[in-house]
């Protein structure tokens, strides 16, 4: 009779552990479905946002040799997407002012083009606040040119500008007073498009970054310099719809770039793309 209750004892402690054991199994099959099922739903949150940028405006935003888009702009952009997974972005290529056109249509939500904050695009813009660079405009004008050295210099003659540039806006203050007045000439064309306006004489002077001049005459050849000192020196950024999603967008944005500037990330874009470092104001 002993020996009867002993192995029904032992039976019941077997069947017991089969279905703790079993429990667990299942437990532990359950909790790797939703690690698999978190990771999905990680994977899942990557939000894609659309970027308008010009394309030809090197060496901040351009198609290089084997027609990938790249500039120190675009750059930043992808460093952010490293350091940010559920972050990706994609360009379009479009003038600036279609660009902000897009951030209100809801086409595009964000413009890379060495943008600078104004009032009037503040009215339906919010802006970047960590400085990508600062900017560094002269006078390009041909390389065989003494006649024009400053803006003073610049009344009577014809100047290519473009309608979205703050430095446009200088000039058309300028002409307020100014006699003779300076003959804007209104262009949407890209860098190289209105350098050429320079060379072939159909304008006098362009007011440009001076990394872009140098990079016109070093690597197109251009009969082209920048002229007398500096112009304009303004901090760039980016811009966004004005609204409340585009805001966080905003802030991860400027976290990251705070990041890069810490760790010397961005001083290093900066003198890969544009020659020196950009990013501490320019005199």
């Amino acid at each position: 009779m002993k020996s009867f209750i002993n192995r029904k004892k032992y039976w019941s402690l077997f069947l017991t552990s089969l279905i703790v054991m079993g429990l667990a199994v299942s437990t532990g099959c359950g909790l790797s479905e939703n690690t698999k099922q978190a990771a999905k739903n990680d994977a899942n949150d990557v939000k894609v946002y659309q970027v308008a940028t010009r394309g030809t405006f090197k060496p901040f935003t351009y198609m290089d040799d084997k027609d990938h888009l790249t500039g120190y702009d675009i750059e930043i952009l992808r460093e952010i997407e490293k350091r940010n997974p559920n972050i990706k972005f994609e360009f379009k290529t479009m003038s600036v002012d279609a660009g902000f056109l897009g951030l209100e249509s809801g086409q595009v939500d964000l413009v890379a083009n060495q943008i600078v904050a104004n009032p009037q695009r503040a009215e339906k813009s919010i802006f970047t606040r960590e400085v990508n660079n600062y900017t560094s405009r002269k006078l390009a004008v041909k390389a065989d040119r003494q006649d024009i050295q400053g803006i003073d210099d610049l009344r009577g003659k014809k100047v290519a500008v473009t309608s979205s540039s703050e430095v446009t806006r200088q000039l058309q203050k300028y002409n307020e007073t100014a006699d003779p007045k300076i003959e804007l000439v209104y262009t949407d064309k890209g860098t190289t498009e209105t350098l050429n306006l320079v060379v072939t004489g159909r304008v006098d002077a362009s007011p440009t970054y001076e990394v872009a001049i140098e990079e016109a005459r070093k690597t197109l050849g251009l009969n082209i310099k920048a002229a007398g000192p500096v112009i304009a020196s303004d901090a760039t950024c980016y811009a966004l719809r004005k609204d409340e999603k585009s805001q966080q967008l905003a802030d991860r944005i400027d976290a990251t770039i705070k990041e890069m500037r810490a760790d010397g990330t961005l001083k290093k874009l900066s003198e890969q793309f544009l020659g020196k470092d950009y990013t501490v104001p320019q005199r």
